[in-house]
């Protein structure tokens, strides 16, 4: 048996080396030349970090490898994705290729959410594409409006703690510290006072509690009293007293006129008050009536003259 030579088996092993190699860098980059899989492409404005070799998944299952992405024209931007997929899954139409975030860390990957057909693509179709919003940016999404307040909440707070150093100054806090001290020397003479007159306070106390339980008894008869002080007032309302208040108004006013009309001298009242003529006439008046009736009294025949044949009396001398 002829012998195989050591260059043999170097260049066997070196050829062997290089192929194992090129077959792990393919697998690596989710080619394996070992399986039979099917392309599929799809086409997207934004990828959103998607990169080859990123798996291929349905329902959280890998089907396939992102095989290539490269731009389709300079000018438009827009991604061709190339996918590997097994040959055993068949996409229905109307299946979308969505791009996903892998976890929070960070990654992407595509999710196939099938369609409902009818049918299914054939091998080198163009899968219908779009990119998922990611979960960093829900929460920046929602998170902005409340970073926005807070970073207004904080300026306010800067504001007011600056606000609040320039306060207290060691004038103030010297202040701050008299009046604390003067306010637990009051609480501590409160303290005292309370203490020396507990007794006083629970006497009062106790009369507040018995004033209490009088009212609670006699309750009745206030309600009794309520309601008769209710009658009087209705009583008093349906009385018009504004009107007799208002006639009793003008009769003292209409007799402080008269009074003030006697005084000055008016009318015949005030000529009596007033004027002695008048007082000295009815005197003599009155003196010559009695002198009259006096007269009258000590010789009646010579006012008063009875006769029978019609003689004419002599009057006394």
């Amino acid at each position: 048996m002829k012998k195989i030579s050591n260059e043999v088996k170097v260049g066997v092993t070196a050829l062997l080396t290089i192929i194992v190699f090129i077959w792990l860098f393919s697998f690596l980059k989710g080619k394996d030349f070992l399986k039979s899989t099917a392309i599929y492409y799809s086409v997207y404005d934004k990828v959103g970090g998607l990169q080859e070799s990123s798996p291929v998944e349905v329902n959280g299952f890998r089907v396939g490898v992102v095989q290539s992405i490269h731009f389709i024209d300079a000018q438009s931007g827009r991604l061709l994705v190339v996918f590997s997929v097994n040959k055993h899954f068949k996409l229905p139409k109307n299946t979308v290729a969505e791009i996903v975030p892998v976890s929070l860390l960070g990654g992407m990957k595509v999710q196939f959410v099938y369609g409902k057909g009818p049918g299914s693509y054939a091998q080198h179709d163009t899968i219908p594409g779009r990119l998922a919003e990611s979960i960093i940016d829900k929460v920046e999404a929602e998170l902005l409006p409340v970073k926005d307040k807070i970073t207004n909440l904080l300026a306010v707070l800067d504001t007011v703690i600056s606000s609040v150093n320039d306060i207290m100054n060691p004038e103030f806090k010297k202040n701050l510290n008299g009046t604390l001290s003067n306010l637990n020397k009051t609480t501590k003479s409160l303290d005292n006072i309370i203490g020396s007159k507990e007794k006083e306070l629970k006497s009062t106390l106790e009369n507040l509690d018995k004033f209490a339980k009088m009212l609670s008894d006699n309750s009745g008869k206030m309600g009794k009293t309520f309601s008769n002080l209710e009658s009087i007032t209705d009583t008093l309302a349906s009385a018009d007293i504004y009107a007799t208040v208002t006639n009793l108004k003008k009769s003292l006013e209409k007799t402080a006129l008269m009074i003030d009309n006697m005084n000055n001298g008016k009318g015949s009242a005030g000529q009596f008050l007033k004027n002695d003529t008048l007082y000295t006439n009815l005197t003599n008046s009155l003196e010559s009536l009695n002198v009259l009736l006096q007269d009258m009294k000590a010789n009646p025949k010579r006012y008063v003259h009875f006769s029978v044949f019609g003689k004419k009396s002599t009057p006394s001398k």
